[in-house]
């Protein structure tokens, strides 16, 4: 149909501009049980639970459609905050385990951390849809593409081209899986993403990958920026 067929040919629009490795991902917050496609698997489909990481790689690399519920990715406990899934019950308790675990050097570290953390939660929905960009079923939110630095860059550039501004992105040095996700979809506007611990660990996240979220609606203006820079030459992959 036409929305598959658009999906499609922007991402080969997006391949053959950045030879990407693996697959763009669209994503999607669901609200409601209707809006799971029909053929998404979930961590119970496969008698674990698992980290949100792993199901993004599930999906650009496998070209699986993947879907986190809060009940199925336990082991998850930071992002499960992040998205309002779970409540911090005692700050005082968050502010001894980021000491004791070396996250933060000292109590007072980890006191501005764990209130940095905590605020404006709102619960995200019921769960979250992973789907490569070949298989949508469900118009997207936002897309995930992974590359390495040099793709990276492209995409920046190409997404500069057509607003004329930095991206402003944060770096806490984890959530990659999640905090540039929400702010993409707080904000509008794309979020340069490191990689955070877990990536590697747990889903085979390679050393040199970096990732980039757009806003749905902003990839053909994206991939417009791409293509005239690649056409003029300034620059290219």
């Amino acid at each position: 149909d036409t929305f598959m067929s658009t999906w499609e040919e922007r991402l080969t629009r997006l391949n053959d501009l950045l030879k990407l490795e693996t697959s763009p991902v669209g994503i999607r917050i669901i609200k409601e049980e209707k809006e799971i496609p029909p053929k998404a698997r979930r961590p119970s489909d496969l008698k674990q639970k698992m980290a949100l990481c792993q199901l993004v790689t599930l999906s650009r690399r496998l070209g699986w459609t993947t879907l986190a519920l809060p009940e199925e990715i336990e082991v998850c406990f930071f992002p499960l905050i992040a998205l309002g899934w779970r409540q911090v019950k005692s700050k005082a308790d968050m502010v001894e385990w980021l000491t004791e675990a070396r996250y933060c050097r000292d109590r007072e570290v980890a006191r501005c951390r764990t209130e940095d953390f905590l605020k404006e939660r709102p619960r995200m929905g019921m769960g979250v849809v992973y789907s490569p960009l070949s298989k949508l079923t469900i118009e997207p939110e936002t897309v995930l593409i992974y590359g390495n630095p040099a793709q990276i860059l492209r995409l920046i550039r190409g997404y500069v081209n057509f607003t004329g501004l930095p991206i402003q992105s944060s770096f806490l040095g984890g959530l990659g899986c999640v905090e540039p996700l929400l702010a993409c979809r707080r904000t509008g506007q794309a979020q340069v993403a490191v990689p955070g611990n877990g990536d590697p660990i747990f889903a085979m996240t390679n050393d040199h990958e970096m990732a980039f979220h757009v806003p749905s609606g902003q990839v053909d203006d994206l991939l417009e920026g791409l293509e005239k820079e690649h056409a003029a030459g300034i620059s290219r992959y």
